[in-house]
């Protein structure tokens, strides 16, 4: 049986050897070939962990060069796929968001189950089936869909809850999908593990000119002019508020807008501060993060429910941001993620009015809304992504 293999493998590097000829300048090549022959070695050696099968490697030799590939996710681990991926599960939304907005959303098959619950952001793929909690996954649930692989954050869930009961051949990719820092460089990634590097590049094309665009607008701005940014999401654990530092989606948005976190240097990443504290400060501007709105059209009530609840502390109505009207909610689902252009743009125009008069940001918005979401224009014109928005 293994003569037959080596037999089938040696035929196999002839027409390799002569798409290779053809295609020399080929960008993939290069890396293909050097895949493919690290993938027949392993298979010859009867390499197990990780080893490709003989069917894997028929396949890539009828679809060379364009396959192997490889990637690398966030957590820094190495992937060889041989074929194109066609069965995803998904943990989280972002993962989801990402996939929609480069056209690969098509290939998921399973989905945690908080997001079933988001019908009008995802009207498909809300309905797939659901494999548990994205932070507590049920593997029998994901076996039973036989996925090529998972998609996960880099941190959640942890290896002992999702890897370490999966069969090598189902492996666990991990990208944010969320951080500034990661995110273009995710996408890319994404393009070339779903084969859609055309759309890929399209998206981050539209990416690009609106955050090359703020930062432009906003790079001679001298750091003590730079207007001093409370950011929060309401009250706290333990007590006082719940505020935003580095570390944090919230931060990275408002420090790419050209804002300054008040907090920096007082506590990192989420953390509880005194109402005292917020009062000291006296911050400009106040920036709400709230998991409620965005795409869901019934709790805009709830929305403005949290700028209420803000505004209306005693004592903070005093507050250059109260005062002068500069406070601002903003939903998770449009804060971050694949609308992160658009959401940087509106911050930006919130901080810096007088530098962005001539941007629509409610236009550009929309112009994302329709070109990387499946969603409705019912949902465009009556989701609250952030408050005051200019509607009653």
């Amino acid at each position: 049986m293994r003569k037959n293999a080596i037999l089938i493998l040696c035929l196999l590097l002839v027409p390799l050897m002569m798409v290779s000829h053809a295609s020399a300048n080929d960008g993939n090549d290069s890396e293909a070939r050097s895949l493919m022959a690290q993938g027949i070695l392993s298979y010859l050696q009867g390499e197990s962990q990780g080893a490709p099968g003989l069917g894997e490697l028929r396949q890539a030799a009828s679809l060379y060069p364009e396959y192997p590939r490889s990637i690398k996710d966030s957590a820094g681990n190495s992937f060889v796929f041989y074929q194109p991926v066609q069965r995803v599960v998904v943990l989280n939304n972002n993962a989801a968001d990402a996939m929609t907005a480069i056209g690969a959303d098509g290939v998921i098959v399973g989905i945690a189950e908080s997001m079933t619950e988001n019908t009008n952001q995802f009207p498909v793929t809300s309905t797939l089936p659901s494999v548990g909690k994205w932070m507590e996954p049920d593997i029998e649930a994901i076996l039973a869909l036989n996925p090529d692989l998972v998609i996960t954050y880099v941190k959640w869930p942890e290896s002992a809850k999702l890897e370490s009961h999966l069969p090598g051949r189902i492996p666990v990719v991990r990208m944010e999908f969320y951080k500034v820092q990661s995110y273009r460089e995710e996408m890319e990634t994404a393009g070339r593990l779903f084969n859609k590097e055309e759309n890929a590049s399209k998206y981050l094309e539209w990416y690009d000119t609106y955050v090359t665009l703020v930062n432009e607008r906003i790079q001679d701005i001298p750091q003590e002019e730079r207007v001093q940014v409370y950011a929060e999401a309401g009250q706290g654990q333990s007590f006082g508020r719940r505020v935003y530092s580095e570390g944090t989606g919230l931060d990275d948005l408002l420090v790419a807008a050209g804002g300054v976190n008040m907090a920096t240097g007082y506590v990192t990443g989420y953390a509880d501060v005194e109402n005292e504290w917020v009062f000291y400060k006296k911050p400009e501007v106040v920036l709400i993060w709230s998991g409620k709105g965005g795409y869901k059209t019934d709790e805009r009530d709830q929305v403005i429910a949290v700028y209420d609840g803000f505004t209306g502390i005693r004592g903070f109505g005093t507050l250059p941001a109260v005062s002068n009207k500069r406070v601002y909610v903003i939903s998770s689902s449009f804060a971050y993620g694949s609308s992160f252009p658009a959401s940087l743009v509106q911050v930006a125009a919130w901080l810096y009015p007088d530098r962005f008069g001539d941007i629509d940001p409610v236009a550009l918005h929309r112009e994302y809304l329709e070109n990387y979401t499946q969603t409705s224009e019912e949902v465009w014109d009556t989701g609250t992504f952030y408050y005051p928005d200019g509607r009653q």
